[in-house]
């Protein structure tokens, strides 16, 4: 068996706070009769789940009553200012619910993507008026940030506009999400943010636009210039989404956009998503955008079979994104998704029991280390095991993931606590989420392939 160093010491602060890394996109609504009310929702309480992004949450199962710009304000042509031009009651009730379980909206001022948008297209396309959609946005905010429209007083903070409008302009491809072209939605995000920005100030953070992601971009921007062929944006869909990065950056920095977060996706796995993770920094860092945070708000390891959303090997690499992650600079990740039914995104619940699967106690796990708040310095001599560690003045939590086809044996070298005291919760193929005790012998540690590991220490 193979052994593995673990390096932790609790003297030594990451300075990093333990960041948002288990939010999750759209809730645990069921989409039937009963998906009115909060449904699952205490899952993601306990687990202190502390985001849930809204995209995809007014589509088909949802019958069109969610979230979605057509959903509330369903008449284009209809009195901007007038409050029953809006129909508010799914969304007031899906929003109240995530309050009353103390997860935050991400709202995402837009529509849910049109899967189908090759047979018939309805609300992706461009507005026909960008600054009375502002002006929808605007009064979007105030029913649920300022009591307007018999609103609430709800304080989100996060509004983003649109979601992945870099599918490629192409006649012979139709996008699912933006049926327009680059420099359309560049200016719809310059009328749609500074808008906002006007009447609300640094009460809210706008941002967007929820990037498709960066796969190749080491060979079509391995320089960071954006400097792209024109055969290249044509031919190849991830060119085209490289080059619609840095054009729109160049927009909001020419035309003084407001940018208060930048938000993009990635379905891969954990290494390469914290890959691009790193080459999104180095990109904004270069257009001066330094103190804009990123937030992975769509991120997924597995995509591709039913059957293995329930398996350790999901769960523990997934796990694993969130431990690396915290360790970038990305701030905010949003995993796609906590919806419960047919889709190969749904990892966190069994569309048949509604009980939730071995991933879900990843995001319990690192609630752990978000309510202790301090990241401290850990290291791994294995780049599939990955580690992290949290404190405040009296506990601490190492957490682990191996996502190596085998077993290892985890060597401790610990500071600070006497790491033989740990004790020990372990998921994998036999164990769901269960305490150990204090099973870690002489600083050794033996733990399956695909597993996860979480240590709790006193001081």
């Amino acid at each position: 068996m193979q052994n593995v160093k673990i390096s932790v010491d609790f003297n030594k602060d990451a300075k990093r706070i333990i960041k948002p890394m288990h939010g999750v996109g759209q809730p645990p609504i069921l989409g039937g009769p009963e998906g009115v009310g909060p449904d699952l929702f205490h899952y993601l309480e306990e687990a202190g789940v502390p985001y849930s992004r809204l995209h995809d949450a007014g589509g088909r199962f949802a019958c069109g009553i969610y979230v979605d710009i057509p959903n509330i304000f369903r008449n284009f042509d209809a009195d901007v200012n007038n409050p029953l031009s809006y129909d508010f009651t799914f969304t007031d009730i899906l929003i109240k619910d995530l309050k009353d379980y103390n997860v935050e909206p991400v709202y995402r001022l837009g529509v849910t993507i049109e899967n189908a948008a090759n047979i018939k297209a309805y609300h992706i396309y461009p507005p026909k008026d960008y600054e009375k959609w502002a002006k929808i946005c605007e009064h979007i905010i105030r029913h649920y940030n300022e009591g307007w429209a018999n609103g609430f007083n709800f304080g989100i903070k996060y509004w983003e506009i649109w979601n992945e409008p870099d599918s490629p302009y192409n006649p012979d491809e139709i996008s699912m999400t933006w049926q327009g072209t680059a420099d359309e939605f560049y200016r719809l995000y310059e009328v749609a943010s500074k808008h906002i920005k006007k009447c609300f100030g640094n009460d809210v953070c706008v941002g967007g636009y929820a990037a498709i992601g960066f796969t190749d971009h080491e060979k079509y921007d391995p320089d960071l210039s954006g400097n792209i062929s024109e055969k290249d944006i044509m031919e190849n869909d991830w060119a085209f989404r490289i080059n619609f990065f840095h054009k729109f950056l160049q927009y909001v920095k020419e035309n003084n956009c407001p940018l208060d977060f930048y938000s993009w996706h990635c379905y891969a796995t954990p290494d390469k998503i914290i890959d691009r993770a790193k080459y999104l920094r180095a990109v904004l860092d270069k257009y001066g955008f330094y103190d804009v945070p990123d937030m992975l708000n769509e991120w997924n390891t597995w995509r591709y079979e039913h059957k293995m959303r329930s398996s350790a090997k999901v769960a523990a690499d997934t796990f694993a994104v969130m431990l690396g992650m915290q360790k970038t600079k990305t701030y905010m990740l949003n995993y796609y998704d906590a919806r419960i039914g047919q889709s190969v995104y749904g990892g966190m619940f069994n569309p048949d029991t509604y009980e939730s699967y071995k991933t879900y106690y990843g995001f319990l796990a690192f609630n752990t280390a978000y309510k202790l708040g301090s990241e401290i310095i850990t290291e791994s001599d294995d780049k599939d095991v990955y580690v992290l560690g949290a404190r405040n003045d009296k506990k601490g939590v190492i957490l682990i993931a191996n996502i190596k086809e085998e077993a290892v044996s985890l060597d401790f070298d610990v500071m600070g606590v006497d790491i033989n005291d740990g004790e020990v919760i372990m998921t994998d193929d036999q164990y769901l989420y269960t305490y150990r005790g204090t099973v870690i012998k002489d600083g050794m540690l033996n733990i399956k392939a695909h597993s996860m590991i979480e240590i709790k220490l006193t001081f």
